[in-house]
C-alpha cells in the first residue's frame, strides 16, 4: 500500500470578483446617475459695471436680446432667421470694396440663456462686424 503524501500550499492570489462586482456595481450608480446631473442650459451671471462712461454714437449698432429670447435691432424686433440679413443692410453696402467701420454691442438681460448671446455674437461676425461687444449692466441704470 502505497502512501501518497500531498503537501499543502498556500493560495497566494488576490481574488478579483468581489473587486470587479463593486466596480460594475458603481459603474451602474454612475450611469443613471450622470443623465441627472447634467443641465441642458448653463446658467451665467453677467458682471455688473461699477463705474464707466456711457458711449454715445451713431456709429454704434445695438442688438439687445430679452429674456424670453426675442431679439432687438435698435428699436425694432426681428426674427431669428432675419437677423443676418437685417445686420447686413443695417452696417452699410461696401464703400470701394471696404465696409465701413461699425461696432456691435450686444446688450443682453442677467437672466438671458446664453445660447441666445452668442447666437446675436455669431451672426454679427459672420456678416463681418469690425467690432462685437457685449454691454453690461449697470446698476444705476437697472430699475
Amino acid at each position: 500500500m502505497k502512501i501518497i503524501l500531498k503537501k499543502k500550499t498556500l493560495l497566494t492570489e488576490i481574488n478579483m470578483v468581489p473587486f470587479i462586482d463593486i466596480t460594475l456595481v458603481l459603474l451602474i450608480i454612475f450611469m443613471i446617475v450622470s443623465p441627472l446631473l447634467v443641465q441642458s442650459e448653463m446658467p451665467i451671471r453677467l458682471p455688473r459695471a461699477i463705474s464707466g462712461q456711457n458711449v454715445q454714437g451713431d456709429d454704434i449698432l445695438k442688438i439687445r436680446v430679452t429674456k424670453d429670447g426675442d431679439l432687438y435691432l435698435g428699436t425694432e424686433r426681428v426674427i431669428r432667421t432675419d437677423l443676418e440679413n437685417r445686420l447686413r443692410t443695417a452696417l452699410g453696402t461696401p464703400k470701394g470694396g471696404v465696409l465701413p467701420v461699425r461696432a456691435v454691442l450686444i446688450e443682453a438681460d442677467r437672466d438671458v440663456s446664453f445660447k441666445n448671446v452668442v447666437f446675436a455674437l455669431d451672426a454679427a461676425e459672420r456678416v463681418g462686424a469690425a467690432k462685437i461687444g457685449v454691454a453690461v449692466e449697470n446698476p444705476e441704470t437697472t430699475p
